[in-house]
């Protein structure tokens, strides 16, 4: 993944659920109205909240990083869509999303790439989630069932029930998601990991925003202990992102953006468990290996586009 639409980002972003860019322009001022024009005005607020909403979204990037860690360091591109119904008013939203990680440079089958060698054209994880959201003032909670699904592993999937808090204002926003993993075949116990993130959006013109993002993992000891094959027997911090990110509304529905990261990597040894083969990470304890003379930092980015109505 990943992800975290995932977010904290701003994990939160959203990730915490889906990553657009794009934030919404604020209301011109306008002159005050007779009344009869301001109940028109009213009405036409309340439309602007329709019952479904849907997005698709592409991105190309450099590398496939989620929750601070490194999953793939070669160009990936990832599908992303997704589906909210808004319930009546005070009784919040459901949503439901599909995310898709293909690696560009993995796109033939080989005998040692596991599942029979079925590479699905590069396409080495599927994710699905069911998502409820509500807002308690200026905080946006969020509630879901998350799969991350392997298909060149024979299907298995990491289950994670996930819980986030989001603090909307127009100085700093901040937020936390919380993820457990309760079912797995190598489940490590107590598999718990805590996305943090920080970001604020300068609104440059009407359709062109910039977005600056800082996000940091922690994971529990139990949980650090399975990522890095028992390397590490307490709690550790993946890793710190700092991210820009540009988004140019070209029409209402039209959204396309750009962004570039920096990881610094807090403890390398956090990583995905040893023997998976769906990603392209080197091995951190090849002194010959480039990786290893980089992994305390990792500059990546990439491009979107986003249809969303």
């Amino acid at each position: 993944m990943k992800k975290s639409m995932i977010v904290l980002g701003a994990a939160a972003a959203a990730a915490v659920a889906f990553t657009a860019y794009a934030d919404e322009t604020p209301a011109p001022k306008e002159a005050a109205k007779p009344e009869a024009a301001q109940v028109e005005q009213d009405e036409l607020e309340t439309e602007e909240s329709p019952l479904f909403e849907f997005a698709l979204q592409l991105d190309i990037k450099s590398a496939y990083v989620s929750h601070n860690r490194i999953y793939s360091d070669t160009p990936v591109a990832q599908y992303d869509i997704w589906g909210k119904i808004n319930l009546p008013e005070n009784f919040g939203w459901i949503g439901v999303d599909v995310w898709a990680n293909q690696e560009l440079n993995k796109k033939h089958s080989s005998v040692d790439t596991g599942n029979g060698g079925k590479r699905l054209g590069g396409i080495g994880e599927f994710d699905y989630e069911i998502v409820y959201g509500n807002s308690i003032g200026p905080v946006n909670l969020t509630a879901s069932h998350l799969w991350y699904t392997y298909p060149r592993c024979g299907w298995t999937s990491q289950n994670f029930w996930t819980f986030g808090a989001e603090y909307d204002n127009e100085i700093l926003v901040p937020s936390v998601k919380f993820y457990w993993e309760y079912c797995h075949e190598n489940e490590p116990g107590a598999a718990f990991m805590f996305d943090f993130a920080l970001s604020h959006t300068f609104q440059l013109t009407e359709e062109l925003s910039l977005k600056l993002t800082s996000k940091t993992t922690l994971y529990t000891s139990e949980y650090a202990d399975y990522l890095s094959g028992g390397e590490i027997s307490r709690a550790a911090f993946g890793g710190w992102d700092n991210g820009v990110a540009l988004s140019y509304a070209i029409t209402d529905n039209l959204t396309i953006g750009g962004h570039l990261n920096f990881l610094y990597k807090l403890d390398h040894r956090v990583r995905h468990c040893q023997g998976w083969d769906s990603y392209s990470v080197r091995d951190p304890e090849d002194i010959d290996s480039p990786w290893n003379r980089t992994h305390d930092g990792m500059l990546y980015g990439g491009v979107s586009i986003c249809f969303a109505f």
